[in-house]
């Protein structure tokens, strides 16, 4: 629903404001004192400050009256000043024809003044609610950019770019407590709607590439920011080839904007990055990416807290998702922050926008944002038969993998804490298995045999449970937050990724095997992205394979030699093998077949990138899931699509029965369904 728009303008004319409102009702122009001189304003921003690091400081009561009383005040005065005589009745008028028409207000405001636009408007007091007008409706700085890109259409996941920069000659940031906690706020809301990438590198180069190779919706960065007095103009700060900060200005976001279509929106948390030092607006980093081609960017104008920091992310993201206009998005984030930390931190956030046009994204499917439990009508291609349904096993809630067992058992790693494994031909539940930390855990692996099933938790102890008993035979203390682990094929081995090492456990629980990936001459490269993917051992156990951040898949052997290279050029999120061929999903959208002695056979055309993979073991197919739930079924003798459905909502585990029961697939919302493939299934009826 489009709301009803207040455009206000205040123009700094030495000791006077010319203040400007248009809207539907009307517009007005008033020309009056300015509520501060010079002096009067630095005291009293300074006094905002002073009371918003208050607000959130432990030694401070939190909802002291005495904390906020000079934010209050001064947010007050600048209404007195604005709202006023004429723009007062315009005012009015409009909210109260959006109230008739059942629409929103919103507030679009436009600065012109070296001390105007250094002013927290987002800290206006409504004076007929005596409440903040920013936590009540939109207010949005705006620009009025030429030819702002329109609108994109958008087929859920939102897809959510992050970047966490590391210099080495500057203070380290708490970059990974901020992509933890956003990605586990996500996981506590059972968000299929979001999608979050973090880059593994922190490069100008890494940037670039996945920009340019991924339809990305939203960059988000945690970074270091400046403003460089020569340029006039600020900066975000990334890092160079030799590991050192590199400054990253806008003029060369314009070059990655126009190679990067889907790119509607970035969020910096990084200081000052929505402040300027002159008259000239554009000089903030912020705005200077607007001007860059970027619709809408959100902004930090003061220094903002970790915990504040990823409540707004995480709410704001959600809202976009669910198709709600950015300022509506914003303006619904400040709220969590204030109901839930009690902060004043909730105005640190601005919003700056190319033009009045707040809606970025359109959604494709207006029931997207809203997903159930249960299918959702898939649209084959030609030659592709719809898989149809045969039952749904199991809803146990947020979970983050689902993994196919022996005997068709299904294991399934719940947000709750708990292990359940059911039958995957009927949906029975066998057994759960409670930690007695309740740790959460976020990956399973099963051995050859029935009883046994490894879990992986959040704070990295690994479990092996005895499912006859439901409790531990082997606990492995934690080794990071790794989430890759599998067994042998006999049994006798665990693999684990932990670092940027693969370690090998046997039975009784000692190491056997501490295997570095890179070599000293790989590791001594700057830049070296040492993050690790999923893991399995090869066919015969004697070496094992791991997907690596610099998009090499490498196979070692006992001895950490790499003897198997296969190269992607972004890295790989999936992994599945038969006898004779290995699968690999990678970030650049292609799944790509491959021999064991590293020769390519086969791959698909550039599409979402695969998030899960399953070979069957009794017919020549491939099974590929996207995270936007696509199940796509490819016959390997043709490399032919022949099965394709949807599922409602990110895929958890993907996996064919035995004895050609069907296909059984689990959601991140809990929901594990078993599926037919209409030309291959025998006996389907049987199971529905």
């Amino acid at each position: 629903m489009k709301g009803v728009p207040f455009r206000l303008e205040i123009i700094e004319a030495d000791t006077k404001w010319i203040v400007t409102c248009s809207s539907e009702c009307g517009e007005a122009i008033i020309r009056v004192p300015a509520p501060y001189s010079e002096s009067e304003l630095q005291t009293a921003l300074a006094d905002v400050a002073i009371s918003l690091t208050k607000s959130y400081s432990t030694s401070i009561t939190r909802g002291d009256a005495s904390t906020e009383r000079p934010v209050r005040e001064f947010g007050k005065r600048l209404a007195h000043t604005l709202l006023r005589d004429e723009i007062s009745i315009q005012f009015d008028r409009c909210r109260n024809l959006a109230k008739s028409q059942g629409k929103s207000l919103r507030i679009l405001l436009r600065t012109n003044g070296p001390h105007v636009d250094r002013i927290p408007w987002e800290y206006l007091v409504d004076p007929s609610r005596d409440d903040y007008l920013a936590l009540r409706v939109p207010v949005v700085r705006y620009l009025r950019v030429m030819n702002p890109p329109p609108p994109l259409a958008l087929t859920l996941p939102l897809r959510v770019l992050g970047v966490s920069a590391r210099p080495s000659d500057l203070p380290p940031l708490e970059e990974e407590r901020e992509r933890e906690r956003i990605e586990r706020a996500f996981r506590q809301n059972n968000s299929d709607n979001v999608s979050v990438h973090w880059l593994s590198g922190d490069r100008w180069h890494d940037l670039a590439k996945e920009l340019r190779s991924g339809s990305w919706h939203v960059l988000h960065c945690v970074c270091h920011g400046g403003f460089d007095e020569e340029r006039n103009s600020g900066y975000i700060q990334l890092s160079g080839d030799d590991g050192a900060a590199r400054r990253l200005y806008a003029s060369d976001f314009d070059r990655l904007t126009t190679d990067s279509p889907s790119l509607r929106l970035i969020v910096l948390n990084a200081c000052e990055s929505a402040a300027s030092r002159s008259d000239d607006i554009f000089t903030s980093t912020a705005a200077n990416l607007v001007r860059a081609g970027v619709p809408a960017v959100v902004a930090m104008q003061y220094e903002i807290t970790d915990t504040a920091a990823f409540t707004f992310s995480s709410a704001f993201y959600e809202r976009i998702a669910e198709g709600s206009p950015v300022d509506k998005a914003v303006t619904l984030a400040r709220e969590e922050v204030k109901m839930t930390l009690g902060s004043l931190e909730w105005a640190t956030p601005v919003l700056i926008l190319a033009s009045d046009q707040t809606r970025i994204f359109s959604l494709q499917d207006s029931d997207a944002s809203h997903p159930v439990p249960g299918p959702r009508e898939s649209d084959p291609s030609p030659g592709r038969q719809p898989a149809k349904r045969l039952r749904l096993l199991a809803e146990v809630g947020p979970c983050s993998h689902v993994a196919l067992g022996p005997s068709n058992w299904l294991a399934t790693a719940c947000a709750d804490g708990v292990v359940r494994v059911f039958d995957g031909t009927d949906g029975r539940l066998v057994c759960q298995c409670m930690p007695i930390q309740r740790e959460e855990p976020v990956r399973v692996a099963w051995s050859p045999w029935r009883r046994n099933v490894a879990s992986r938790h959040r704070d990295g102890t690994v479990i092996v449970w005895d499912l006859q008993t439901r409790l531990p035979v082997l606990v492995l203390g934690p080794g990071g937050e790794d989430d890759s682990l599998a067994f042998s094929s006999d049994g006798r081995w665990l693999a684990l990724t932990v670092g940027d090492r693969v370690q090998v456990y046997d039975v009784r629980g000692a190491r056997v095997r501490d295997l570095p990936v890179w070599s000293r001459e790989e590791a001594c490269r700057p830049g070296q992205p040492r993050t690790l993917g999923p893991i399995a051992f090869a066919p015969g156990d004697r070496h094992v394979v791991v997907a690596c951040g610099d998009g090499l898949v490498r196979q070692l052997n006992v001895q950490g030699r790499v003897v198997t290279r296969w190269p992607h050029p972004l890295p790989v999120s999936s992994l599945a093998f038969t006898a004779d061929r290995l699968a690999t999903g990678c970030l650049d959208g292609r799944v790509r077949l491959w021999s064991w002695e590293g020769r390519p056979l086969q791959h698909t055309d550039p599409a979402r990138h695969a998030s899960h993979l399953a070979f069957s073991a009794d017919l020549p197919l491939l099974a590929i899931a996207d995270d936007d739930g696509n199940v796509v079924v490819r016959d390997l003798v043709g490399w032919n699509a022949t099965t394709a459905t949807s599922l409602a909502g990110r895929p958890a585990g993907l996996a064919f029965l035995d004895c050609r029961g069907g296909l059984v697939t689990g959601t991140r919302a809990g929901v594990v369904e078993r599926w037919s493939l209409p030309e291959w299934t025998a006996a389907e009826g049987s199971a529905s």
